[in-house]
């Protein structure tokens, strides 16, 4: 029960209401080992309807708490944010791999960070998706 007092606080920190269903969903999140599918969150929860799950989505994203680490024509994968996230911008400094033996997707570190000017543009928010052989199933 203690990461469920943790979820609550980080609900609390964004300002959101702590309810069962956001809990629920995070939990749900929290305790994948990769960024997760939505169809696989769809299938985990009970009770919920598709609209709700689409707006408990969103408000989860808006606060920076999660965000989509891959977006194909399958699935959209989602992952909890890490703390430099907020509700004004997400502060991702990690690319999105996703295997193309095990299909799943998870957001790697890299050694540097990349940095791309524009100019007469603010970047808030660089995404950058990629496809490989992640190392457990090389």
């Amino acid at each position: 029960m203690k990461e469920k007092g943790g979820l609550e606080n980080l609900l609390r920190s964004r300002n959101l209401k702590v309810t069962s269903r956001r809990l629920e969903l995070l939990t749900i999140i929290s305790n994948y080992t990769s960024a997760i599918p939505y169809s696989k969150i769809q299938k985990s929860l009970k009770n919920f309807d598709r609209v709700t799950l689409y707006r408990t989505l969103k408000v989860l994203l808006d606060g920076g708490i999660i965000h989509k680490a891959f977006v194909n024509n399958d699935d959209v994968y989602y992952a909890r944010c890490r703390q430099h996230c907020t509700s004004d911008c997400h502060d991702h400094k990690h690319i999105h791999l996703k295997c193309t033996v095990c299909r799943e997707v998870s957001c790697v570190d890299v050694i540097h960070p990349v940095q791309i000017k524009i100019p007469n543009v603010i970047i808030k928010q660089i995404e950058i998706e990629v496809s490989g052989v992640c190392e457990n199933c090389i």
